[in-house]
């Protein structure tokens, strides 16, 4: 009755585990965001602290941040065909927020998501 347990058999078991501690973890992260994540990103992104400080605030000023810095400049780059440095860039400079083309009666590609 003492079965003897192989290096596989945990290894195995460790998967199985991790698989089940990860994935609320997972979807949380796919569901909400802080501004910890979006600085984060931004930072990736290539912005500067300052920069990334300065966006975070006007993020949160159009009331964004529950969409995330992503979004907002992913649609800024698919409207505009720029890259997303350029984009950043742009809305640092007060341009291209999703309420000037609501305003203009356009729909974006964050209020679809």
């Amino acid at each position: 009755m003492n079965k003897k347990h192989t290096k596989s058999d945990l290894d195995e078991s460790l998967r199985r585990l991790g698989g089940i501690v990860a994935s609320p973890s997972l979807v949380l992260s796919y569901e909400h965001t802080t501004p910890l994540l979006e600085r984060s990103w931004l930072r990736r992104l290539g912005l500067n602290k300052r920069q990334t400080d300065e966006f975070m605030d006007l993020l949160c000023l159009h009331g964004l941040l529950d969409k995330g810095a992503r979004s907002v400049i992913e649609a800024v780059c698919v409207r505009r065909r720029i890259t997303p440095m350029e984009a950043a860039a742009l809305l640092l400079q007060g341009e291209g927020w999703p309420e000037e083309d609501r305003s203009a009666g356009k729909e974006t590609d964050i209020e679809s998501k």
